[in-house]
């Protein structure tokens, strides 16, 4: 027996079953229940989202034993032979091959014809904007007046291609394109159907990756049942994909956000070795930078329209926490630009590369936009050049907020002074160990975690230290930080963490993590612009500029 395609044989078998498109299904069962169909229908709508599949359930409506009925029967000779395709009464012509004014006559003389089976010859015309013109004017007569036994479904895409006069002699029905809530729920009940062993993670990969079409999503799953014998592994789904896993996506903003070019590299290089798709990554990266920007114009209302996994939300709060707007803005449009080039015809890995660069270097970018971008970095003191050591003593370069506490901190257990021979970037304070103390200098902490992991740092935004008692230090998170807890939660973090506070303390201290009813998120003080003769130093320092007077 011939193998049939999944997304065949799930079609929906009622107008019930068909997903996203009430506005339609409802206004089509009205009309059958209150025998005012139209003679002629325009269903359009992006592929995958149920409009030939809605057109022959409408042929079905008409046709059943029992109808004409909004709930066809499913059963009788007529729907069966309409859902095989074999029914005389239903005729689907693909208009893309079938385009010219010789097939519209042909439709012509035969729609004169009447009924074999049914009560209704239903004409289906898919991809209705690619009929000619002189084809579509030949079409208007017909169209405008059939035969009352006739009805014509034109299926389309590109509505906006199809002639006016065409479209106002029918009902124009918009398919919506369906949200991946939706394309989830369809494939979890194809694949419970078809006992596919498949994970919730890899189905909603699935439907993030079919952009909105069922059609799509069910033919993915059925590759992959095929492919792994109805045992599918989340890696085998974005391996066919060419999807890139969450974790890379905010590990590369991460050394972004870091500034560090060389670290950017040698990561699209670990990608090239593992044989990722730049195109794919670069659309992908493009999407998650959305996700953050969304995120900081939107604030808590962004769950509500984001489509992330419920784990990676409290990760994305803390790296729009990390960046400015306007660093997101212009990392997205850098990378837009490297996707256009790759689509010129570009090499996909240079392109990314020099994307990756402006990112993190912005004085390699010479366009007008990166310097207006480094001046306003400059008057908020984001690029401050770091100043020189003078008479051994460490002065604090701080071009962060955390950076810039360091002096507060160091007043409570002493300043270390640098003659020992410590290097610059070493901690210079040896605390006593209190709980007042670690808090005081946590900022300094979590200075010293961004030197070792940045990811850890990115997940420690919103922590504070709680308790110490016993040597056990217990770190805080607020409610909506239950992920970002369970990742500093893990032995390698806890390590880093204890190690960093070794040094700065000379305790062994344990490391524990608990969520803390009521405590709120962290909120970073804005940063002042320095006075305006600061800045015009800055400016002649940063881009070697000469001032006129």
């Amino acid at each position: 027996m011939a193998h049939t395609t999944l997304y065949r044989k799930y079609r929906p078998a009622s107008f019930a079953e068909v997903v996203g498109q009430e506005h339609v299904t409802r206004t089509l069962m009205n009309a059958i229940e209150a025998g005012k169909v139209s003679h002629a229908y325009m269903f359009a709508g992006s592929r995958g989202t149920g409009k030939t599949s809605t057109a022959k359930l409408l042929a079905k409506a008409l046709n059943c034993v029992e109808g004409p009925t909004a709930t066809p029967c499913g059963k009788c000779d007529s729907c069966v032979a309409i859902g095989a395709g074999t029914s005389l009464d239903v005729i689907e012509m693909d208009a893309a091959s079938n385009r010219g004014i010789d097939d519209i006559r042909e439709i012509r003389e035969r729609v004169a014809y009447t009924p074999v089976e049914g009560r209704s010859r239903v004409y289906i015309l898919d991809e209705a904007h690619m009929l000619t013109k002189e084809a579509s004017n030949a079409f208007l007569k017909v169209l405008e007046e059939p035969p009352g036994h006739v009805i014509f479904v034109l299926c389309t895409t590109e509505a906006h291609r199809v002639l006016p006069t065409i479209q106002s002699r029918c009902q124009k029905f918009e398919f919506r394109r369906p949200d991946s809530g939706m394309v989830l729920d369809v494939l979890r009940r194809v694949a419970a159907a078809e006992e596919i062993e498949i994970e919730d993670a890899g189905l909603a990969a699935i439907a993030r990756g079919s952009a909105g079409a069922f059609r799509d999503a069910i033919g993915i799953l059925d590759q992959l049942a095929t492919f792994c014998d109805k045992r599918i592994a989340l890696d085998d789904v974005l391996s066919m994909l060419g999807t890139v896993e969450s974790e890379l996506l905010f590990e590369a903003v991460d050394i972004v956000a870091e500034e560090d070019s060389r670290g950017a590299l040698l990561f699209l290089d670990r990608l090239a070795g593992q044989g990722r798709d730049f195109n794919q990554f670069t659309l992908d990266l493009i999407g998650h930078l959305r996700n953050i920007f969304l995120v900081q114009q939107l604030e808590d209302e962004s769950e509500g329209i984001l489509d992330v996994p419920r784990e990676d939300m409290s990760r994305l709060k803390a790296q729009a926490r990390l960046l400015a707007p306007r660093q997101v803005t212009r990392f997205i449009e850098l990378l837009m630009k490297a996707a256009s080039g790759m689509k010129g015809g570009g090499e996909p890995r240079l392109q990314l590369e020099l994307a990756f660069v402006m990112m993190t270097r912005p004085q390699v970018d010479a366009s007008a936009k990166s310097l207006l971008y480094r001046v306003e970095q400059l008057e908020e003191g984001r690029l401050v050049p770091a100043p020189k050591r003078m008479n051994g003593s460490r002065q604090a370069a701080a071009p962060s907020g955390e950076q810039q506490e360091a002096p507060a901190a160091g007043s409570e257990g002493g300043a270390a002074d640098s003659a020992g021979g410590q290097e610059a970037d070493a901690p210079a304070q040896q605390l006593e160990v209190s709980l007042d103390k670690i808090t005081r200098a946590w900022s300094i902490v979590l200075t010293q975690v961004k030197k070792r992991k940045i990811p850890l740092y990115s997940l420690l935004q919103d922590s504070r230290p709680l308790t110490l008692e016993s040597g056990v230090l217990t770190i805080g998170f607020p409610p909506e930080s239950d992920f970002n807890r369970n990742q500093v939660d893990k032995p390698e973090h806890r390590r880093i963490i204890a190690e960093v506070l070794k040094e700065m303390t000379g305790a062994d201290l344990q490391i524990t993590c608990a969520i803390k009813e009521g405590m709120a998120r962290r909120d970073e003080p804005r940063k002042k612009a320095p006075p305006q003769e600061d800045s015009i130093t800055m400016i002649i320092k940063e881009l070697g500029a000469e001032e006129i007077t």
